[in-house]
């Protein structure tokens, strides 16, 4: 996909959140407290609720986000721009390439 489909494919925050929730739905969302795979999705909450003891987890959880503040955007449009060419990114010519002011070391392990 190049990058005017990927920008039209995915135009703000909201299609990029929609589309991680897809993913993670499809790969499957594993209770940290009690190793149970069924959960409810709590939309008012944007959060997974484990249908065993009711824990509660964030869709960043326990993924390469886990505790990232960045938006789902720059985290999408990041792992497009390290698939989608052959020459390797630095962290620093990613976070150039985003616009985006300040490092964060998250971003650099994608790669």
């Amino acid at each position: 996909m190049n990058l005017l489909n990927f920008t039209e494919h995915y135009p703000d925050e909201l299609s990029c959140r929609n589309q991680f929730k897809v993913y993670r739905d499809k790969s499957g969302v594993i209770c940290p407290v009690c190793g149970h795979k069924e959960h409810y999705w709590k939309r008012d909450k944007e959060c997974y609720e484990c249908k065993n003891c009711g824990k509660r987890q964030s869709l960043r959880a326990n993924t390469v986000m886990h505790g990232s503040q960045l938006l789902f955007r720059y985290w999408f449009t990041a792992v497009h721009l390290l698939t989608s060419t052959k020459k390797s990114f630095s962290a620093v010519e990613l976070q150039r390439q985003l616009v985006h002011k300040y490092y964060e070391p998250g971003l650099g392990n994608a790669s």
